[in-house]
């Protein structure tokens, strides 16, 4: 994962992708406020949808993500200003691999943290599925698997490669402003090089949902938030960190080292404009967070 999309997921992070894998598996400024304060409806009715929430189970998680919410607005959006401080530090300055590398852990540090405090509300919801929501879910994972076939897999190499030029391009606009052609020549060299395997990534990723559900099976057969339901949950987070399968972890370590280097050369190649233009967008990212801290 490049340091640019761990730059998207801080801006991103009102919980709202990260806690949902944790149970199944914005542009401008002031949207970023609104997304935000609505994060915990945003989530429940993305939950909703996998699982289909029956009786009880609708108040425990709204009540589960409001407590969610206090939490991280007041124990992480903080972590988020002082990291967003240093990267605004960085910016004006060339990078290397190693710093970029740093800031990405960082930020998965951050994401266990999360999953951690949400484990217990997590495994109470978990241990009340009944069959006909573990169906729901498993549904709910074919149907956007057939969406990751056709955007990763069914293209041929030279479309795919098309498509992540274009995203790529397009989020790093968001920080830096336009990008010249040699820059975008230079980005699409770095994509073109990448060792990113769709097939290898899809295997882990069908992967990563059949040990979901096999996990949720057994958690709802416990019955109740115990400790071995909690063990349970924790070893499937800990499996979609660090994948059992040996040439993924070797993959997607290699991938995230390319990233890191490949982010790297293109901000070095950036201009004094285009830093600043960072800067002052990382600011004002910080400066919401900030506002967003001082509400109750």
């Amino acid at each position: 994962m490049s340091f640019f999309l761990i730059l998207r997921r801080i801006i991103r992070h009102a919980s709202i992708w990260l806690t949902l894998a944790a149970l199944v598996g914005l542009s401008g400024c002031s949207t970023l406020k609104v997304a935000y304060n609505n994060s915990d409806d945003v989530i429940y009715w993305w939950l909703d949808s996998y699982a289909d929430l029956q009786d009880g189970q609708k108040q425990l998680t709204r009540d589960a993500l409001a407590d969610l919410l206090r939490w991280h607005r007041q124990q992480q959006l903080p972590e988020y200003v002082a990291l967003l401080k240093r990267i605004q530090t960085m910016a004006p300055n060339d990078l290397t691999p190693a710093q970029v590398c740093a800031v990405t852990e960082e930020m998965r540090t951050s994401v266990t943290t999360l999953l951690r405090y949400v484990e217990p509300a997590n495994t109470k919801l978990a241990t009340q599925l009944k069959p006909e929501q573990l169906r729901s879910i498993r549904q709910r994972f074919d149907k956007t698997n057939k969406t990751w076939k056709e955007d990763w897999l069914d293209p041929s190499a030279e479309d795919r490669l098309q498509y992540r030029n274009k995203q790529a391009a397009n989020r790093l606009e968001d920080f830096y402003g336009r990008l010249d052609k040699p820059q975008r020549e230079a980005l699409n060299l770095w994509l073109s090089k990448s060792k990113f395997d769709p097939v290898l990534s899809f295997a882990e990723r069908e992967r990563r949902q059949a040990d979901s559900m096999q996990t949720f099976q057994r958690m709802a057969q416990e019955g109740s938030p115990n400790a071995q339901a909690q063990n349970l949950l924790r070893g499937l987070t800990d499996r979609t960190f660090n994948s059992p399968n040996e040439r993924y972890r070797t993959y997607n370590r290699e991938l995230w080292d390319q990233n890191c280097e490949g982010f790297a050369k293109f901000h070095n190649s950036t201009t004094p404009a285009q830093r600043q233009r960072m800067v002052e967008a990382l600011r004002s990212y910080e400066n919401d967070f900030k506002s967003l801290m001082a509400q109750k």
